[in-house]
């Protein structure tokens, strides 16, 4: 099973504050616990739709991610590359860290992540984990259970064993968890039509 614990989530949430200033982020992401699930496994992939097409992510640009269209779109006014060890394997993916600065402050972080498939979110853990689409691609969207101003997540099934991970933080108040979801969903779907372009 995995499990977020709360040593992990408060670290994300000075990680998240000290962004507004410094262009650092966090990541919640689940962690290996011997500790009891708090909800239940998702449905596996088995029967996910299949890929419109295949987006190998190797060698790619994190912060090619989205255009200069799609930022101004997404009222983003910094990006930072910087590798985010977003499953907690000790393995950091390549990662831009995306913020917005204006009236809303807020973040997203865009991962791509290679030797895990989506398959990685079908376990018990304390993440309240659906199974979505995004532009056809299968997709899990993943919120911290029992929360509902922390963050929300979509990873996207784009090739064997790899994913693109979406994470949008609200910095401060503002956001509701419909909307941050929301905004990771139209954050994969953009990065989604940008890597499509790029191989």
């Amino acid at each position: 099973m995995r499990l977020i614990n709360a040593a992990v989530l408060c670290g994300v949430a000075i990680a998240v504050v000290a962004g507004c200033s410094s262009g650092e982020t966090g990541a919640p992401r689940p962690a290996t616990s011997n500790a009891p699930a708090t909800s239940d496994s998702v449905e596996p992939t088995a029967s996910k739709p299949p890929r419109p097409k295949e987006i190998k992510l190797d060698g790619i640009d994190p912060c090619a991610t989205f255009t200069t269209a799609q930022r101004s779109e997404l009222k983003i006014d910094e990006a930072q590359d910087k590798a985010l060890d977003v499953l907690n394997n000790e393995k950091p993916a390549p990662t831009c860290r995306y913020h917005a600065n204006g009236k809303a402050i807020f973040s997203y972080n865009v991962s791509l992540v290679s030797g895990e498939g989506i398959e990685y979110w079908e376990v018990d853990s304390n993440l309240d984990v659906d199974a979505k689409t995004v532009a056809g691609f299968a997709a899990y969207q993943y919120k911290l259970s029992g929360t509902s101003d922390a963050y929300c997540s979509y990873a996207v099934d784009v090739a064997d064993k790899q994913q693109l991970i979406v994470q949008f933080f609200p910095i401060g108040e503002g956001f509701t968890q419909d909307q941050m979801c929301q905004n990771a969903a139209k954050g994969a779907e953009l990065a989604l039509a940008t890597l499509q372009t790029l191989k």
